[in-house]
């Protein structure tokens, strides 16, 4: 396995696993739309996308999305792992553990205060990945959000 950041070279293969992945989260399919929306992050490089490739079958094997942010208070930038996904013919083969340790990697060599993200509540299998990677629960703060529509 090799992981790499996304290039427009590898977007129709990570339009079918993301559309795989909002499949799975509950979304409808729409690739038209995925692809344009991938399109202009990849262009406008307003996120970081790597994926991981099976170096035997140059398959993609997963994916992380990340979204800068930044803590005024520390003055530094924070990563928001927005998007974790793998093909579930690679499920179980340590891909989300090496794309999230990329990210970590990632996150240090940026110069990042820290990696937030969130998972269901009932997603146990993602917590105990995330635990494990030294990820702990913000018991400090309330997560809010508000319909734009």
């Amino acid at each position: 396995m090799k992981i790499i950041q996304c290039t427009h070279s590898y977007l129709d293969l990570l339009v079918e696993l993301v559309e795989d992945y909002r499949v799975f989260c509950g979304f409808a399919r729409s690739l038209e739309a995925s692809k344009a929306f991938l399109q202009k992050l990849i262009s406008s490089q307003e996120s970081v996308i790597f994926i991981a490739i099976d170096t035997e079958t140059d398959k993609l094997m997963g994916f992380v999305n990340l979204y800068p942010s930044y803590s005024t208070l520390a003055l530094q930038r924070i990563w928001i792992l927005n998007d974790l996904g793998v093909s579930s013919v690679f499920r179980g083969k340590g891909v989300a553990k090496a794309l999230i340790e990329k990210v970590q990697a990632f996150a240090k060599e940026s110069g990042a205060i820290r990696i937030e993200l969130k998972t269901g509540s009932e997603n146990i299998t993602a917590q105990g990945l995330y635990k494990s990677l030294n990820f702990i629960i913000d018991n400090d703060n309330v997560y809010y959000r508000v319909p734009c529509e």
